[in-house]
């Protein structure tokens, strides 16, 4: 006998499974609304803890921005364009997205309690791996956007931005030189020499040291050139902060911090739902809602899909999507091999052997 195919004992207690289907709507609808209370407090808890830590969750979520940034010679440095922006487009949706996702193992273990009241007894038990196994998928998902989907889709659009050329400011248009004589400062006021200062000869300028790493001690006010970062720095207060230096490239991306904020975090949700997949499909399999030797027949159809669900969840790049759509047509043979799992712990299909 396959484990857990259900014996004599466990079919004489499913005969309840009659008396739950033939609940009135009222109830199910009583039901319904007290699990969406309880997955309501356990998105409220979550939230408090993910409140509590806002600033360290934007703070780890804006890293790949800013290393992204660092490595393609860009300012890392983001922009708010509103004042009420910190708050409402950066700390608000990121803390609440930040417990939806923390909360959602225990909102699918509330939805799985509402749909199990029309289960047989033994169907139940899948509870006991649907939660770990969501928790599990959950994490991967995250971990999957933030070390490898976002790094991926920042380098190739900074590294597409870092080809517009420098832009050469000296050379010289005679129009320009006539318009700057009428509109430049000083232009229309008397007795003020807007004529542009000569060239002073310098015989020494400033020179700043060029250190492979940051000193240890530096004193107050010292300034040095850190070759290996290609940065130039200051000691601040007893901080050492990086002294701002323009590019010299047409484009320097510096995105607004809200934009990006929602962009990676929407990201997050979007690939923790499709990674829920082989979730899905182990409650399939285990219920015997579907025949997994008719779902392993869309195998062309899934390898499509996961490529549209990658050009949806990801930006308008072709290697984002890529990235994406091979992990979730993984995911989607994975669930295969789960779906037939849970298949065969209830009754062996006629030709299992």
């Amino acid at each position: 006998m396959p484990l857990d195919q259900p014996n004599d004992v466990e079919a004489a207690l499913d005969t309840d499974r009659g008396s739950d289907l033939a609940m009135p709507l009222g109830e199910h609808l009583d039901e319904l609304r007290a699990r969406l209370i309880y997955a309501g407090i356990g998105i409220a808890a979550a939230a408090a803890v993910t409140f509590a830590f806002g600033f360290r969750l934007i703070g780890w979520l804006a890293q790949p921005l800013l290393q992204a940034q660092d490595t393609m010679g860009f300012p890392t440095q983001t922009l708010v364009l509103d004042p009420t922006a910190g708050f409402t487009s950066v700390y608000l949706p990121v803390s609440l997205i930040a417990a939806v996702l923390l909360a959602s193992p225990w909102v699918i273990y509330q939805g799985w309690k509402f749909v199990s009241v029309g289960l047989y007894h033994h169907e139940r038990r899948a509870i006991y791996i649907l939660t770990p196994f969501s928790t599990l998928m959950t994490a991967a998902a995250v971990a999957f956007t933030y070390y490898v989907l976002l790094p991926v889709s920042l380098m190739f659009f900074f590294q597409f931005a870092s080809r517009y050329p420098p832009v050469d400011l000296t050379v010289r248009n005679p129009v320009i030189d006539l318009l700057r004589e009428a509109y430049g400062p000083g232009a229309g006021v008397s007795g003020i020499d807007v004529t542009p200062p000569q060239a002073e000869t310098v015989s020494e300028l400033p020179r700043f040291p060029v250190l492979d790493e940051d000193p240890a001690d530096a004193a107050e006010g010292s300034v040095w050139f850190n070759g290996r970062e290609g940065k130039l720095k200051a000691t601040v207060n007893g901080t050492v902060r990086v002294m701002a230096m323009q590019s010299d490239k047409l484009i320097a991306p510096m995105p607004s911090l809200g934009q990006y904020v929602r962009f990676a975090a929407m990201t997050m949700l979007g690939v923790t739902a499709a990674f829920q997949l082989p979730v899905v499909m182990l409650v399939a399999g285990w219920t015997r809602l579907f025949d997994p030797r008719s779902i392993a027949s869309l195998r062309k159809y899934a390898f499509f899909g996961a490529f549209a669900v990658g050009a949806v969840l990801t930006p308008t790049d072709l290697v984002s999507m890529v990235v994406l759509a091979l992990p979730l047509y993984l995911l989607f043979e994975v669930g295969l091999v789960v779906m037939k799992l849970g298949d065969r712990r209830r009754t062996p299909l006629p030709d299992d052997t």
